[in-house]
């Protein structure tokens, strides 16, 4: 695919340029990153036309980036990062910028220009297992068996929330019974395959939170680890500009 169009140009002389780098897929970090205040060693990243979402599960934080410009394999994005979305006490999400280097098909690396979780320096590698093509059906677990689904959680047990996302991409509520600022949350919508890619774009409506700024319409991308593996884990991340909720789930 190419991204013409979605970035703006620093050249005055070349005002629609075709992007050098695309960075569509999945990608992992190579080692721990170090930035402002903590250490992640658990970073994953999605890209698609532009938007780059980066989540540590292990931190509770979700980056949710949009590309600003990109000239030849250098890029600029505006981040807002979510901490502990699923929490009731969660702090607000904080802004930063970055820039750094792509080599397509192979790694990103950036700096973080911002405070505490907004400051850093990551390296993130693109996973080539995950880089076919795919539908929804083969990668739900245990396909022809019992399950016939993903079931996913956000919190912690006892107070979690769990949702399911059947053969046909529909996203749904199981039981929003925890506590956080998804309490009582009804989640309807759906994970749609990406055209030439792993990836699946996610659209999904929250209503009746017991935290009536949770609710709105939430958008992101979701993928899974490889591309053939039956049982395997959903990465899923999505924001609505003030909480953001992602997670493996299985």
């Amino acid at each position: 695919m190419s991204l013409s169009g979605c970035f703006h140009s620093d050249d005055d002389d070349d005002p629609a340029p075709v992007p050098d780098a695309d960075p569509v897929g999945y990608y992992i970090n190579t080692g721990d990153v170090q930035g402002g205040s903590i250490a992640v060693n658990d970073l994953q990243a999605m890209v698609y036309e532009g938007r780059i979402m980066m989540m540590s599960v292990e931190g509770k934080l979700l980056y949710d980036g949009t590309i600003t410009s990109i000239r030849g394999n250098s890029f600029s994005a505006d981040f807002t990062i979510y901490r502990r979305g699923g929490d009731i006490n969660a702090a607000p999400p904080v802004t930063a910028t970055a820039t750094g280097i792509i080599t397509t098909g192979s790694s990103i690396t950036g700096t973080l220009n911002g405070s505490s979780i907004g400051s850093g320096i990551f390296t993130l590698l693109y996973d080539v297992t995950a880089s076919s093509t795919v539908a929804v059906l083969p990668r739900i677990e245990n396909v022809g068996g019992a399950n016939t689904s993903w079931e996913g959680k956000t919190g912690g047990s006892p107070a979690s929330q769990e949702f399911i996302v059947d053969v046909d991409g529909v996203l749904m509520e199981l039981d929003f019974s925890g506590g956080g600022v998804f309490a009582g949350c009804e989640l309807d919508g759906t994970l749609a395959p990406i055209s030439d890619s792993s990836l699946y774009s996610v659209s999904v409506e929250m209503t009746g939170c017991h935290s009536s700024l949770s609710d709105g319409i939430y958008t992101g991308l979701a993928t899974s680890r490889t591309d053939a593996t039956e049982d395997d884990t959903l990465v899923f991340s999505v924001s609505n500009g003030l909480y953001g909720m992602a997670g493996d789930f299985k």
